[in-house]
């Protein structure tokens, strides 16, 4: 992996990770909160 993939990757993660983070803030019960916590581990796993 070069450099200019890794920095596209690394970019693409965290541009991920705030939109998890705004999901979290957003949802309004914590059956939602727990589902998004379920799709984000799933995503990181696969």
């Amino acid at each position: 992996m070069n450099m200019i993939d890794r920095i596209r990757r690394n970019r693409m993660i965290s541009r991920q990770n705030r939109a998890i983070e705004r999901a979290m803030q957003a949802a309004p019960t914590q059956a939602m909160r727990d589902e998004i916590a379920v799709i984000a581990q799933r995503r990181w796993t696969n």
